[in-house]
């Protein structure tokens, strides 16, 4: 697999990250590369909560069901593809004091074998790294205009 992993610190709580980040709503506002994010079952959090998803990469369209497989409240949240394109995304929230905190983003990824699969992971790999990049700035932006919502 190949793995992104990105740590930026944000003007917010580890418990006002963890329930933007919580709100499956708001993943396509931080991720701008999803253009589909449905809940498949229910429960739309907690381990076992699952969900299709279409993404968009550079020149690649990716599908993928995935399920939430680890979920700490204020500590983390981890989903697995379960159907589709391989993908694994874990966001950890480290409290650091009263109004600071940092958030760890990693996905890592895997493409099929063979001649199809090593040019779709080099076709798609500058777009994930820019991506995850652009996406955590995205979310740590959001969760700090979330956290003076609700103080405010």
């Amino acid at each position: 697999m190949t793995e992104v992993k990105i740590v930026e610190d944000c003007a917010a709580t580890a418990e006002t990250a963890f329930a933007y980040v919580n709100d499956y709503r708001n993943l396509p506002r931080f991720i701008s590369e999803i253009h589909e994010f449905t809940p498949v079952t229910d429960q739309i959090e907690g381990v076992g909560a699952t969900f299709d998803g279409t993404i968009r990469l550079g020149p690649a369209t990716l599908h993928s069901t995935i399920r939430v497989v680890r979920w700490e409240e204020n500590v983390a949240i981890a989903v697995k593809s379960i159907k589709g394109f391989e993908i694994e995304s874990t966001f950890l929230f480290h409290g650091k004091d009263d109004n600071q905190c940092t958030v760890d983003a990693i996905v890592e990824y895997r493409v099929g074998g063979g001649i199809a699969g090593r040019v779709l992971g080099k076709t798609i790999e500058p777009f994930v790294k820019i991506a995850v990049k652009h996406s955590t700035h995205n979310l740590t932006t959001q969760i700090a205009e979330f956290q003076a919502s609700r103080q405010g």
